[in-house]
């Protein structure tokens, strides 16, 4: 079930990296929820062995167009073409198996199964009437260990990182012998060190022949790792922009329409008397793990309080707490 040995990418520079053929194209894509357009003739072609990138606003449309492209939602109108072959009624089962796979920015684990039960759930390896899980085991360990993802197959998901339950999505979706990887926001829950992880990872598998589709609204990711950007607002594609020569001001005047200044121009605040007050904050989360532990914090009138921080780490439960969802310890 593992994948093939893929041909290695073309160095940057090279004749043949622009002479790559096409993925995954999607041609006059129109998708309409009553009189709302999440996509409008939308055209997007994605280069075998690339990094593309397709950015836009919340709402421009890149997550629907590409739950059409994994065959999630139907379009109302286009064609879907995926290595130069045209398919008709797509469906996600056909899209795995034609090789295109999609991580969703909401993963769909099943935290009380193992890693590798997660992993081969709906296409189970079996041993006479059971589940060959030492196979499986087997298998998604060589995987973890040629891209670097590091993930132990026998744990729990339940008892993984956020970021770790992540590389379990991507290992399904390699062990499933995909080559077209989509990533819907894959950085949203992600703290630094693991966006720098996940980054790695990504252009290991590009470099073993795999390519990349990366939906996203963060500019300086956009500048990091992709080789092509598509931009899209209002449901269509304003702009094509390539690796060299790609600027944050560019694409984000392209997402909105108009110039953007990146600075933030903001006069001191002028905060009042205190309006919040928390002292020594302790709160329990839903599994009865300890979620918030001794914070305090003073809101001021006239300010903005900013509480920072990756999805899981007690933001949630500070604010039930706060306004009285959640009792405190």
């Amino acid at each position: 079930m593992t994948p093939s040995a893929r041909p290695s990418r073309p160095a940057a520079g090279d004749p043949g990296a622009e002479a790559a053929p096409v993925a995954l194209e999607l041609s006059g894509i129109t998708k309409r929820y009553g009189q709302l357009y999440a996509n409008r003739d939308v055209s997007l072609s994605v280069r075998a062995q690339t990094i593309h990138a397709v950015v836009g606003e919340n709402g421009a449309g890149k997550s629907t167009l590409m739950k059409i492209a994994y065959g999630h939602v139907r379009a109302d109108a286009g064609h879907i073409a995926i290595k130069g072959q045209r398919v008709a009624r797509h469906s996600v089962a056909q899209a795995i198996a034609r090789g295109v796979g999609m991580v969703h920015q909401h993963f769909m684990l099943v935290g009380s199964l193992t890693v590798a039960e997660n992993v081969i759930l709906g296409r189970e390896l079996r041993r006479g009437p059971l589940l060959d899980l030492t196979r499986a085991a087997a298998e998604i360990r060589a995987l973890s260990r040629k891209f670097g993802l590091d993930v132990d197959p026998a744990i729990r998901v339940e008892d993984l990182s956020v970021g770790q339950q992540q590389r379990v999505e991507i290992l399904k979706v390699l062990w499933r012998g995909c080559d077209v990887l989509i990533l819907d926001e894959p950085t949203a829950v992600l703290t630094p060190g693991e966006v720098r992880d996940l980054f790695a990872v990504l252009r290991g598998l590009v470099a073993d022949g795999m390519t990349i589709v990366l939906i996203t609204h963060k500019l300086d990711e956009v500048q990091q790792i992709a080789d092509h950007v598509t931009v899209m607002r209002r449901g269509a594609v304003v702009a094509e922009m390539e690796r060299e020569g790609l600027s944050a001001e560019a694409i984000a005047c392209a997402m909105v329409g108009r110039p953007v200044s990146l600075t933030l121009d903001k006069r001191p605040a002028s905060a009042g008397d205190p309006v919040l007050e928390l002292r020594d904050l302790h709160v329990t989360g839903a599994r009865g793990l300890p979620a918030v532990r001794g914070v305090s914090l003073t809101v001021r009138a006239g300010e903005i309080l900013g509480i920072a921080g990756v999805e899981g780490n007690g933001q949630s439960e500070l604010i039930e707490a706060i306004v009285g969802l959640r009792a405190a310890d």
